[in-house]
């Protein structure tokens, strides 16, 4: 790891700015907060800071505190995570159809059975799926503490006494609730419930890494980061962002301006439309054309989601860029609320 180029600066030309090494970063507070780099957009006026936090809150703290001491910039988080147990778990117990593979729990429990003579036998069972766990810490520059709090926090998740009481202590039972609840742990939910950029590593590949590692080919850097919608994050779609927010209630067209001001001025860039025609320049060409496709219905003064934005808001709305979604919305809504308040206070 140590003599190959950092992920970031390629991460970080992808997005458009200049990567610059470095470990910690000091806000306003006065704390200072643990980074794995930092990336500057002059001409676009961000800082784009790459969280070593293990934790989602503190990584999403980081933000308004370093944005106090840099108030005409624009400051966003994104947050590696190198472990997912539930990842790890759908890809060894999952069928293709995502079931549970009970067969081969089965298998590998009577493998267990038979204790140190099998060990072999349970590497090869287990050896792909258990490098789909430590592969990417590996290959991560985290801090070991890092990968040790998201594996507790995701651990620590679980209904145990569900998995120990429930199924009156049979260890085949226990394996399977652990399994099930395991596999529908949403690692990436904390961090889009606080408004940054998780950035899935396990769901890297080799060659993702060689990419990255090599500072070159940026167009497929894009790419990649675009089929994982971190891109997305950054640099929003005007057509998936507008659906986002009307699926999240925000269905009003002033609720719409003021979202897509709010992304521009956290540095946002809304990018061209992805799903309707990308000369649909107008708010109001861009609600016609999603309306024509069924991705949203207009009543007399709102609009909402429709059938074909409801299929494609459910492919997209656990992935990073969700957060984008999840924080304007809550701001928005905010404010709509307070203005509400202001007009229903009883007169003095």
């Amino acid at each position: 790891m140590d003599d190959k180029p950092p992920i970031w600066e390629s991460f970080s030309k992808a997005l458009g700015a200049e990567y610059r090494p470095a470990k910690e970063i000091q806000g306003a507070s006065g704390l200072t907060h643990e980074v794995q780099a930092i990336a500057v957009d002059d001409k676009g006026n961000r800082v784009i800071l790459i969280s070593a936090d293990p934790n989602s809150r503190t990584a999403a703290l980081m933000r308004i505190d370093v944005q106090a001491t840099m108030p005409d910039a624009k400051v966003l988080v994104a947050r590696p995570l190198a472990v997912d147990l539930a990842f790890a778990a759908r890809f060894m117990f999952n069928t293709e159809t995502g079931e549970l593979d009970l067969p081969k729990v089965m298998q590998i429990g009577a493998v267990m059975a038979k204790g140190d003579a099998a060990q072999d036998e349970m590497k090869e069972l287990l050896g792909p799926g258990m490098n789909s766990i430590f592969g990417p810490i590996q290959q991560s520059d985290l801090p070991i503490k890092t990968h040790f709090l998201n594996a507790v926090e995701q651990a620590a998740s679980l209904d145990w006494r569900a998995i120990f009481e429930g199924k009156h202590g049979a260890a085949l039972d226990m394996a399977l609730e652990a399994l099930n609840q395991l596999r529908s742990i949403d690692n990436l939910a904390g961090d889009r419930k606080q408004g940054i950029c998780p950035i899935p590593t396990y769901e890297f590949t080799e060659g993702d890494w060689d990419m990255l590692h090599s500072g070159k080919h940026i167009d497929e850097v894009q790419e990649r980061l675009k089929s994982l919608n971190i891109f997305q994050y950054f640099f929003p779609p005007a057509d998936n962002l507008a659906l986002g927010l009307i699926d999240k209630g925000l269905s009003a067209g002033d609720q719409l301006r003021a979202g897509f001001k709010l992304a521009e001025a956290q540095g946002h860039l809304i990018s061209p439309n992805t799903i309707v025609f990308p000369d649909a320049a107008s708010m109001t060409d861009m609600i016609d054309e999603l309306q024509a496709r069924g991705f949203v219905v207009s009543g007399e003064t709102e609009i909402a989601i429709g059938p074909e934005g409801t299929t494609f808001r459910q492919t997209i709305s656990h992935r990073p860029a969700e957060g984008l979604i999840e924080r304007l919305s809550k701001i928005v809504s905010f404010k709509v609320d307070l203005n509400l308040r202001d007009l229903l206070k009883p007169p003095v």
